[in-house]
């Protein structure tokens, strides 16, 4: 399955900016993350349904994207990140 077209998660931006600070992540691509060079966080869309994959230790975890973004949202998405990226760490 093919990853979302940035322009359709674009609305995101303000936690890919938080996403793009945590140390050793790199984003080869706009919106596909990695970490320690695996792939780590990306976005998928299928039928106007939009989700995030991230990476929890071997298992990848998909996380919905709404369609209306709030300020809410992108606090608890970035928290979430976070959430795993920190136990990727240890």
């Amino acid at each position: 399955m093919g990853h979302c077209p940035y322009e359709k998660i674009k609305n995101l931006e303000p936690a890919f900016e938080l996403i793009r600070k945590l140390e050793k992540i790199k984003e080869p691509k706009p919106a596909i993350f990695y970490l320690k060079s695996q792939g780590f966080l990306h976005f998928h869309d299928k039928d106007e349904k939009i989700w995030a994959d991230i990476k929890d230790g071997k298992k990848w975890v998909s996380m919905d994207v709404p369609s209306k973004i709030t300020p809410t949202f992108l606090k608890n998405f970035f928290v979430d990140v976070q959430k795993v990226y920190l136990r990727q760490l240890k």
